[in-house]
C-alpha cells in the first residue's frame, strides 16, 4: 500500500460510464474540466463528454476502437465496469467472469500499453466473504461467497501484479452498498425499496432481515476515487459510511422517509449473502477519504430526486 504526493488528473477513461456512479463521477470530472472518455455498452445520459465507445470491456475491438479515437491525453482510469448482481452470478457464473475478470485484464493491458499509470477499481467487501467474523479491514483474508465476489477477489490479484510488475498505481476500492440520485434501474435494495413503496414492484425480505449493511452516499463515493487517484494510491482500501444497518432498519429508514408503510413479506434466506458487513475506516481516514452525507439525509435526497424521475416518467 502506498501513497505518494498529490498529483492532479489531466484525462480520464470510465468503463461503465453511463452507469450510476460513472454518470456522477463522468460530472465531478467535467466541473473540474477534464476530459472524459466512456466505454460502456449503454450510450450515456450526459451529453457533456469528450468521447463514448460502445462496447463490451471483455471485446478487444473495443478497446482497438478507444486507442483510435482518443485525442487527447489519459492519465487515469476508473474502471467501473461489472456485472454486479450476486444471484445472477450464482446463477450464471460463466457470464460473471467473463465481464468482470477478463474485462479488467482488458482494461490493464490498455493501461499498460497506453501508458496510463493510475487506476481506480471498484472492488467490494464481498471479496472477503467469510474471511472475518469482525469488523472486514484490507488485511483480511479473501475468501469470497460468491462467483461475483470471486471475480472482485482475483481482480483484486491481477491488480497487484499490474502494480508490482509495470509500475500501474491501481486503488482497489471495496466499496459497501452504493446508494443515491439517479440509481433507479439499479437492482439494488435502496432503489428496489423505492419502487416498492409507490407500487412500482414487489420486495421481500431475505431471512429474519437482522443482516446488516453499510450504506454509502455516491457523491462520496466519487470523492474517494477522485483523492485516491491524485495521491497515487495502490492497494486494497475499505470506503462506505462507517455505520452499519440491519435490513429491517433500513426499511423503517425508507418507510418514514417516504410517508409510505412499507410491509415487505419474508422469504427464506439466499445462499452466498453475507450476514453483516462492518467495516474499518482506519486506512481510508488515513488517506484523506470521508464519508460526509448521513443515510437519513442521503434517503431523503435520493427519495426527492426519485420522486422527480417518476413525475418527468408519468409526464
Amino acid at each position: 500500500m502506498e501513497r505518494s504526493e498529490s498529483e492532479s488528473i489531466k484525462g480520464v477513461i470510465i468503463t461503465g460510464g453511463s452507469g450510476f456512479i460513472g454518470s456522477h463521477m463522468t460530472v465531478a470530472l467535467r466541473s473540474r474540466g477534464v476530459p472524459v472518455a466512456i466505454v460502456d455498452r449503454n450510450s450515456p445520459p450526459l451529453v457533456d463528454v469528450n468521447l463514448f465507445v460502445k462496447g463490451a470491456i471483455e471485446d478487444e475491438s473495443t478497446w482497438v476502437r478507444l486507442g483510435n479515437e482518443l485525442s487527447f491525453e489519459v492519465d487515469t482510469l476508473f474502471h467501473l465496469a461489472a456485472r454486479t448482481s450476486v444471484l445472477e452470478s450464482i446463477n450464471d457464473p460463466s457470464d460473471v467472469f467473463e465481464s468482470n475478470l477478463v474485462g479488467f485484464h482488458k482494461a490493464l493491458e490498455f493501461c499498460r500499453r497506453s501508458g496510463i499509470g493510475r487506476v481506480g477499481f471498484a472492488s467490494t467487501n464481498a471479496a472477503v466473504g467469510n474471511g472475518t467474523t469482525g469488523i472486514i479491514t484490507e488485511e483480511a483474508p479473501l475468501l469470497p461467497l460468491t462467483p461475483y465476489g470471486a471475480t472482485k477477489a482475483a481482480g483484486e490479484m491481477l491488480a497487484s501484479a499490474y502494480t508490482a510488475s509495470y509500475g500501474i498505481d491501481v486503488a482497489s476500492v471495496r466499496l459497501t452498498n452504493v446508494y443515491g440520485p439517479g440509481m433507479w434501474r439499479k437492482d439494488s435494495i435502496v432503489p428496489r425499496l423505492f419502487r416498492h413503496a409507490v407500487g412500482l414492484s414487489d420486495f421481500a425480505i431475505y431471512g429474519d432481515g437482522q443482516q446488516f449493511r453499510d450504506f454509502v452516499y455516491v457523491k462520496d463515493v466519487v470523492d474517494a476515487f477522485l483523492t485516491l487517484a491524485e495521491c497515487r494510491f495502490s492497494g486494497p482500501v475499505s470506503f462506505g459510511s462507517g455505520s452499519s444497518v440491519t435490513v429491517n432498519e433500513l426499511v423503517k429508514f425508507v418507510g418514514e422517509t417516504s410517508g409510505i408503510s412499507i410491509k415487505p413479506r419474508r422469504i427464506p434466506p439466499k445462499p452466498g449473502e453475507m450476514a453483516g458487513v462492518e467495516i474499518s475506516l482506519e486506512l481510508a481516514s488515513k488517506l484523506g477519504l470521508r464519508s460526509e452525507v448521513s443515510l437519513r439525509d442521503g434517503l431523503k435526497m435520493a427519495w426527492e430526486n426519485f420522486q422527480e424521475e417518476q413525475g418527468q416518467a408519468a409526464g
